[in-house]
């Protein structure tokens, strides 16, 4: 026995069933899927049809030992596999009272009452406002209750929910009344070159973690190079120069002492011959003098011969000594250059982890420059920017959420400070009272907290 297709009444235009119905276009019969009073889905259709086209057919109801076939107008709304759905198109109220009228026979039990039908067709047609429609069964009657239901729970919850929203919204006016975005900071240490020169060597990479003591870079001053070059030149100069005086002095005073010693030692020889000749009364107490003085001269010479010496030493001494003291201070500022030249290897004074590298190898820098940015390992603050308005509501110790979006995860911090001298030391009061905005510097509750630098963050600051 057919029925009504089991679907909602409320759903559509008019309830579809799947009672036997057949579709004449243009001479050729087609089965009905399933139709109402509004329409039919017509199965197989063979026609090359375009969406809204109207078309001529004839629906034919089928009976005991007879039909009944209407003439109608079909305008195709939609195609889904075999199957293309027509709509009734300037359907007559008499038409739609014998589909109904079937429909209601069909599903009692009644399709053989042809004379119904007949007197269905016969009636005539009166305007009415009321729309056709089938009654609900028992359980479209449940289904639509049901979905009543639904729908006041729907209404029940979203009322619910205004409330709460209400609520919530009370509550953040009365105990966060201020809201603004802020900035971690406060974890960021800054190395500077501390000299100028080339940036000789690298030593760390970004987002490396390095301990407290580790090198990070190395600076090469080229006036220091060339400042050691020069006092090595002149340290080698100076070590010349001693050698000239000391060979100078040694040759030219001990080699006119040996030959004044050896002149004189002839001389010596000569005399003691001399003397013994004058003993034995063989030579002339004149010739002896003559031999006595020329010894006599001789030894003066040798004398005089080593104290020129003596004093020549002396002199050669003497400027050697003053080498030996400019060589001395040479040595110290080579010393004092070397030792700079090894300290410009600077070191990382906090544990941490590189967070930016300015300069690269090969750049000049001045002793202020910024060379490595170290993200250390200690608690960050937050700051965030306020109206001077929205400052007047703050006091030093009230407590706040922070929210990290980065992280998904809300800390407690406390406000620690309010003013632009609270992070720049260099700021001026002028600098505080001509601005229409301020800062406040919260510190977090728990000091395990660790955040990467200029994360932007939500604060909420309880004023209540």
């Amino acid at each position: 026995m057919s029925a009504a297709v089991s679907e909602l009444n409320y759903l559509r235009k008019a309830h579809r069933v799947n009672l036997p119905l057949v579709v004449e276009i243009e001479g050729k019969n087609y089965k009905a899927a399933d139709w109402s009073i509004a329409g039919v889905g017509v199965e197989g259709l063979d026609m090359e049809i375009e969406m809204d086209q109207v078309i001529s057919a004839r629906c034919v109801l089928p009976m005991p030992d007879s039909y009944i076939a209407l003439k109608v107008e079909l305008q195709m709304k939609n195609r889904r596999k075999d199957v293309t759905g027509f709509e009734f198109h300037n359907i007559t109220q008499r038409q739609k009272r014998v589909l109904r009228h079937y429909i209601e026979s069909a599903i009692q039990g009644k399709i053989d009452n042809i004379e119904d039908l007949i007197s269905v067709v016969t009636t005539p047609g009166l305007a009415s406002p009321i729309e056709d429609a089938l009654n609900l069964t028992e359980l479209e009657a449940e289904s639509l209750f049901k979905r009543f239901k639904a729908k006041s729970y729907v209404s029940i919850g979203l009322g619910v929910l205004f409330v709460i929203v209400v609520m919530v919204v009370l509550f953040y006016n009365t105990v966060y009344r201020i809201h603004a975005t802020g900035l971690i900071s406060g974890n960021i240490e800054r190395i500077t070159a501390n000299s100028n020169g080339v940036v000789k060597k690298i030593l760390v990479g970004r987002n490396s973690y390095i301990a407290a003591g580790t090198p990070l870079f190395a600076i090469e001053d080229p006036n220091t190079a060339i400042e050691l070059d020069n006092i090595q030149k002149s340290l080698d100069n100076i070590d010349d120069q001693i050698r000239l005086l000391s060979n100078k002095s040694e040759r030219r005073t001990d080699g006119l002492a040996v030959s004044l010693r050896q002149k004189l030692e002839k001389k010596e020889r000569e005399y003691e011959n001399a003397r013994e000749l004058f003993d034995k009364r063989i030579i002339s107490i004149k010739d002896y003098s003559f031999v006595e003085n020329q010894y006599h001269q001789a030894l003066v010479n040798y004398e005089r011969a080593v104290e020129q010496a003596e004093e020549s030493r002396s002199t050669a001494a003497a400027e050697i000594d003053q080498l030996e003291r400019e060589k001395i201070t040479l040595l110290i500022q080579q010393d004092t250059l070397l030792s700079r030249q090894a300290q410009q290897t600077i070191a990382t004074p906090v544990k941490g982890k590189v967070f930016h590298v300015e300069h690269t190898v090969g750049e000049y820098v001045t002793p202020n420059d910024i060379m490595v940015l170290i993200e250390k390992d200690s608690s960050p603050n937050v700051l965030l920017k306020l109206l001077t308005e929205d400052a007047l509501k703050i006091r030093i110790g009230m407590d706040a959420a922070v929210y990290v979006p980065a992280t998904d995860t809300e800390y407690d911090a406390k406000v620690i400070a309010v003013g632009y001298s609270s992070v720049n030391s260099e700021a001026t009061v002028t600098q505080e009272a001509s601005l229409n905005e301020t800062l406040v510097r919260l510190e977090f509750v728990d000091k395990s907290v660790r955040l990467p630098a200029n994360t932007r963050v939500k604060v909420w600051i309880k004023t209540l």
